[in-house]
Formats: structure tokens, sequence, C-alpha cells
């Protein structure tokens, strides 16, 4: 089994404390909380892995599994998305990025697709980030990545990820933004809100929440 240090996990634990979070409690508990109408089951699952990092970790494990000689462990890092800063552009992806390893070079977005087109359809989407920080204005990178995306079908894994290595050049920062822009084969469309928001689960709360995970080289081969 891949060894995976205890620093990523002591990480991925300051992320949720962060966001001002909390493991889930007994059932008694959740009964009580429902009772007086206090929701907490929204917050409750981050105290779990997201889906998307199990199969990080059973990718670990089968890259050890053949290079038994290595010494080290993988150091991975993963961000749950977070409410903008109010200075920021509205229609992006955020996290709060300041626990950040310095060693992090590699990153991917990782975005859940929940819904399908019923009918082929195609669109080019480009990744744009920005950081910022109280220090210093907002700062938009040149495109991250360009593709085509087909919008009737979805990858085996559900998630459509995107390498945002490029992104980590400007660290340490405190939050991290992402947009994806959209054209036709006319170069004319632009609802980059409104169709990120119908193409992807991005409530923050859901089990399937946009995710930032960072690795310590590029990131892994799925």
């Amino acid at each position: 089994m891949a060894r995976i240090d205890a620093a990523p996990l002591a990480l991925l634990l300051l992320c949720c404390a962060a966001a001002g979070t909390t493991p889930a409690g007994g059932r008694g508990d959740k009964a009580i909380l429902e009772m007086l109408h206090i929701d907490k089951v929204s917050a409750s699952h981050r105290a779990r892995a997201h889906p998307y990092m199990r199969r990080v970790y059973q990718r670990l494990d089968s890259l050890e599994e053949r290079d038994l000689e290595r010494s080290d462990g993988t150091l991975v890092q993963s961000f749950r998305s977070v409410a903008g800063p109010d200075h920021g552009p509205p229609g992006w992806i955020w996290f709060n990025v300041s626990s950040l390893n310095p060693s992090m070079s590699g990153g991917e977005l990782v975005l859940f697709r929940k819904t399908l087109h019923p009918s082929p359809l195609s669109v080019t989407v480009t990744l744009h980030s920005v950081w910022a920080s109280r220090q210093r204005p907002l700062q938009e990178s040149p495109a991250l990545e360009e593709r085509r995306l087909d919008l009737d079908h979805r990858a085996a894994s559900g998630y459509d990820v995107f390498d945002v290595s490029a992104a980590l050049a400007a660290k340490p920062l405190e939050v991290l933004g992402f947009q994806l822009r959209y054209t036709d084969e006319l170069g004319s469309l632009v609802l980059h809100e409104a169709l990120t928001r119908s193409l992807y689960c991005l409530n923050r709360g859901s089990v399937s929440e946009p995710l930032l995970v960072l690795y310590q080289a590029h990131p892994l081969q799925q």
C-alpha cells in the first residue's frame, strides 16, 4: 500500500478547520440539530475525503506498488471551494490557499459534470486564473489551458480535470480563482458564468463541489 505522509493529512485537516467545519457527530446529535432547525449536514461531509481524492490515493497505491524502492511518500494537498473575496469579480471559482505548501509545483482543478446535452455538441473552453491577496490587486493570468469540450458525454470519472500547474508560479498568495470561458465554432459564445453553472456542480457543501488538488510534481496521469 502506498505510504502517504502525515503532512498531507494534516494539511487537509487544516483546510477543513479554516473553512469552519467540524467532524460529523453521532446520530443523536444530528437529530437534535434537525429538531432545532440547525443545518450542519452540508458542512459535515468535509471531514470525509472528496470522491476524487479517493481516486488519487488509489493511483498513488498503484504507482508505489510498481516502484518498491521509493523511500519517500508523495505529498498531496487539496482544497475545497470557498466564497470569493469581497473585491473579487463574479463568476469565478475560488479557493483559499493561504496554507499552500511551498513545495507544490503541480495542480489540478477538478469539476464534476452534472449535466449532459441530449445531442452531440461541443465548445472550446479556456481556463483562466486570478490571484488575490490583501496586499496587492487581483492579477489575472493568460489562459492556462484550452480544449474542446464535448457537452454530450463526460469522462469515465465524471470529472473534467484541468491542469493548473502554471497558476502556481505566482505563489505565495492567499486566494486563487478560476474561470472557464467558452466559444462556439463561430467564436461568439460568451455566457461564461451561466454555462459553468449549468454544466458543473458548484455548490459548496455538495459532496462533488469543485476541488483544487496540488502535487509536489506535475499532476498524476489519470
